[in-house]
C-alpha cells in the first residue's frame, strides 16, 4: 500500500499544479485503488483519495471564476456600448427637438404676424365698406331730392 500512498501523493501535488494529463493518472490510480479496496479490508486510502478527488481544485476553480469574469466583462462591455448608443441617441433626440420647438415658436410669432395684418386688413375693408354704404346713402338722398326737384318743375 505505501506505493501506492506514494503516487497518490506524487500526483496529487502535480494535480494542484494544474496540470490536466496528471489529474487523468490521478483519477486512474483513484480506480485502481477502489479495486485493491474492494480486494482488501483497508478503505482508508479509498477515503482519502476520494475526498481529494471530490475536493475543489484550486486551478480548476480559478479557471472558472476567469471565464466568469470574461464573460461578466464581455456583458459590461455590451452593456457600456449600449449606454453610449443611448446618450447619442438622446443627444441628437434632444437636438431635433430643440431645432422642433424654435421651428415652433417662429410659425407661431409669423402666424401672429398674419392675423394682425388680416385683423388689419379685415377693418380697413369693413371701413371701406361702410364709407361706401354712407356715401351711396348719401349719394341716394341728393339724387332723390334733385329728382324731386326736377319732376316738380
Amino acid at each position: 500500500m505505501s506505493k501506492y500512498r506514494e503516487q497518490m501523493f506524487r500526483l496529487l501535488m502535480a494535480s494542484k499544479k494544474d496540470e490536466p494529463g496528471l489529474t487523468v493518472k490521478l483519477k486512474e490510480q483513484h480506480s485502481k485503488i477502489d479495486m485493491v479496496h474492494r480486494n482488501s479490508s483497508e478503505g482508508f486510502l479509498l477515503d482519502a483519495s476520494r475526498h481529494i478527488l471530490e475536493a475543489p481544485q484550486p486551478g480548476l476553480e480559478r479557471r472558472h471564476l476567469e471565464a466568469n469574469q470574461n464573460e461578466l466583462q464581455a456583458h459590461v462591455d455590451q452593456i457600456t456600448e449600449m449606454a453610449a448608443v443611448m446618450r447619442k441617441a438622446i443627444e441628437i433626440d434632444e437636438q431635433q427637438g430643440c431645432k422642433e420647438q424654435e421651428r415652433i415658436f417662429q410659425l407661431e410669432q409669423e402666424n401672429k404676424g398674419l392675423r394682425e395684418i388680416l385683423q388689419i386688413t379685415r377693418e380697413s375693408f369693413l371701413n371701406l365698406r361702410k364709407d361706401d354704404v354712407s356715401e351711396s346713402t348719401s349719394l341716394s338722398a341728393l339724387v332723390t331730392t334733385s329728382d324731386l326737384s326736377l319732376r316738380k318743375s
